[in-house]
């Protein structure tokens, strides 16, 4: 699908390090989930700023960045490089991270239903093989087909509208460092 962009070595080794050093630190909320069905996963997250539950929430959109500034000055350095090229007329409506252990998944959801709300995903971690799974699957309008599917390659951003429906699969290696970290920024369109 044209609509998804994918951008490998975005910030740079070292800044991708102090990122995943930064996430890979304790604080984790549990109860996270992509499907409202009653028996969907649940995952950990760690929510940085904007909205939590639904874009209805009384909230200045315009503020958002300032919040994320001061809950988390290192993730806000990666908010502005998106602002300088890849995300430059999106304003921010919420930031946070995911941590999926082994085994633990996400359900096929959209993040909007506006065509001009963007996700984008970016991969922290150091390494990864193809035996390790952990994709982010984007599938056709109706869910029944994957049109593209995104490996979680260290220093990857991924761009795509909300609209278009996604999961994240689990990774499959062993052993206590086996986790799949996201850090996610949401966005709406500029005001005119």
């Amino acid at each position: 699908m044209n609509d998804i962009r994918v951008l490998d070595n975005f910030l740079g080794d070292a800044r991708r390090q102090r990122v995943w050093d930064y996430l890979d630190q304790p604080g984790w909320a549990h109860g996270a989930y992509s499907s409202g069905a009653p028996d969907a996963p649940r995952y950990f997250y760690k929510h940085f700023a904007g909205y939590q539950k639904s874009a209805q929430e009384d909230r200045d959109p315009n503020a958002i960045g300032n919040e994320l500034q001061a809950a988390a000055p290192l993730i806000a350095e990666v908010w502005e490089a998106l602002l300088h090229k890849p995300l430059r007329a999106q304003r921010l409506s919420r930031c946070y991270a995911n941590r999926m252990p082994a085994g633990v998944g996400g359900g096929v959801h959209l993040d909007s239903d506006c065509k001009d709300h963007l996700t984008a995903i970016y991969y922290p971690q150091a390494g990864w093989n193809a035996d390790q799974g952990g994709e982010t699957l984007f599938f056709n309008r109706s869910g029944s087909e994957v049109v593209k599917a995104v490996v979680p390659k260290p220093d990857r951003l991924v761009i795509f509208p909300g609209t278009i429906p996604h999961a994240a699969r689990p990774i499959y290696a062993a052993g206590p460092d086996a986790v799949r970290i996201t850090l996610m920024f949401k966005t709406l369109g500029r005001r005119a």
